[in-house]
C-alpha cells in the first residue's frame, strides 16, 4: 500500500492514491475508511491520521490492509472517500525520536569524496527538527557556503528491536520513503578537518525533507533492486540504483542494534549515490525513487 500524510482544508488525515496515474491529485481518506470499516464491525476505532499508527495497528499486515481495501470496494465508498480541495503533503512521520544515516555506503559516492571505503557502516544522526515535507522550502541561511542534495531511500521503523540478527531485521520495517539529506558541505568539509562531529551541517532546519509517500514491504518487495534519480531543475545530477549499497538493509539494522534500540517511527536513511552537487536558492530539487514516487523542494534563502 502507497501512504500519505496529508493537511486539508485544516484537518490531517492519512491518504491513500485513488488513481495510480494521478496519485497527487486524486486522493482517498484513509482515515475516514478505517473509521467507517470498524464501524460497520461494531467496533470503535479512535481516528486515525498518524502512519505509524495505521502501520502498527490493526492495518499492520498485508492482509487486513486487504481487508480494508475490499471493504472500501464492495460498498462503493470509492466516490464518498476521494479528497477534494487542495492538499498539503506533510512529512509522513513529522517528528521521528530519532533519525539515524549512513555514511560513504555507495562506493562510488567515496570515491567522488576522495575518503575510503567503509569496512563497516559509518551512522550518524541529523535532528528531528530538520525534517520537512514534500513541496516545502529548503531554507539555506546566509553565510552557510556550499550546500548539497543527497537523495536516499529511508527506512521507516514499525517494530521495537534490539540486538536483531538480519533475519528479523525486516519484520522491522513498516514501509520506505524517500529522504534527501541535505547537507552544509563547506561546514561538514571544515568540521571534517578539524576532527570534529558534523552533526551541525546534516541538522540545519529544513534539510531533511522525506516523503510524499510510504510504500509498505509487501508492494516494494526488493527495495535493493531500486533506481534512484535526483534533478536539480531539469538537470539530472544522481542516477544510481540501490544495488550498489555496500551494506544492505538488514545488515544495516543488525549492527545498529547491537547498541541502539530502534522503536516505531525512527527513521533510518540508507546514503546517498555518487552525483552529490551544489544547490542554490531559486532552484527545485525532485528526488525520484522507483515505486515510491517523486520528492520535490524548492530551495531558497533565509532573508
Amino acid at each position: 500500500m502507497k501512504l500519505a500524510y496529508v493537511e486539508c482544508q485544516g484537518r490531517r488525515l492519512l491518504a491513500t492514491p485513488r488513481d495510480a496515474y494521478s496519485p497527487e491529485d486524486n486522493l482517498l481518506d484513509l482515515s475516514r475508511a478505517a473509521a467507517c470499516h470498524a464501524s460497520a464491525r461494531g467496533l470503535e476505532l479512535k481516528y486515525m491520521d498518524s502512519i505509524i499508527d495505521f502501520l502498527t495497528g490493526e492495518y499492520s499486515t498485508p492482509k487486513a490492509r486487504k481487508q480494508l481495501v475490499d471493504f472500501i470496494e464492495q460498498h462503493h465508498l470509492t466516490d464518498d472517500l476521494t479528497i477534494t480541495g487542495p492538499v498539503r503533503f506533510l512529512p509522513p512521520v513529522p517528528c521521528p525520536q530519532k533519525i539515524l544515516a549512513m555514511g560513504r555506503n555507495y562506493a562510488a559516492h567515496a570515491a567522488e569524496s576522495n575518503l575510503s571505503v567503509p569496512k563497516e557502516p559509518i551512522i550518524f544522526c541529523k535532528s528531528p527538527m530538520s525534517v520537512i515535507g514534500h513541496e516545502d522550502p529548503v531554507v539555506i541561511p546566509p553565510d552557510t557556503g556550499r550546500v548539497d542534495h543527497e537523495i536516499e531511500l529511508a527506512v521507516i521503523i514499525g517494530k521495537r528491536g534490539y540486538r536483531v540478527n538480519r533475519t528479523q531485521a525486516a519484520e522491522m520495517v513498516a514501509g520506505y520513503t524517500i529522504l534527501n539529506d541535505v547537507t552544509a558541505r563547506a561546514m561538514q568539509s571544515k568540521d571534517m578537518a578539524e576532527a570534529s562531529p558534523w552533526f551541525r551541517s546534516k541538522s540545519f532546519d529544513t534539510f531533511c525533507p522525506t516523503g510524499p509517500w510510504v510504500v509498505t514491504p509487501d508492494d516494494m518487495p526488493d527495495p535493493l533492486h531500486v533506481d534512484l534519480e535526483l534533478r536539480v531543475n531539469d538537470d539530472v545530477r544522481q542516477s544510481s540504483n540501490t544495488r550498489y549499497m555496500i551494506f544492505d538493509i538488514p545488515f544495516v539494522l543488525e549492527f545498529i542494534t547491537q547498541w541502539i534500540t530502534m522503536v516505531p517511527g525512527d527513521i533510518l536513511s540508507t546514503g546517498t549515490p555518487e552525483g552529490i552537487s551544489e544547490v542554490h536558492p531559486g532552484e527545485v530539487m525532485s528526488a525520484n525513487i522507483q515505486g515510491i514516487g517523486t520528492l520535490r523542494n524548492p530551495v531558497k534563502s533565509l532573508t
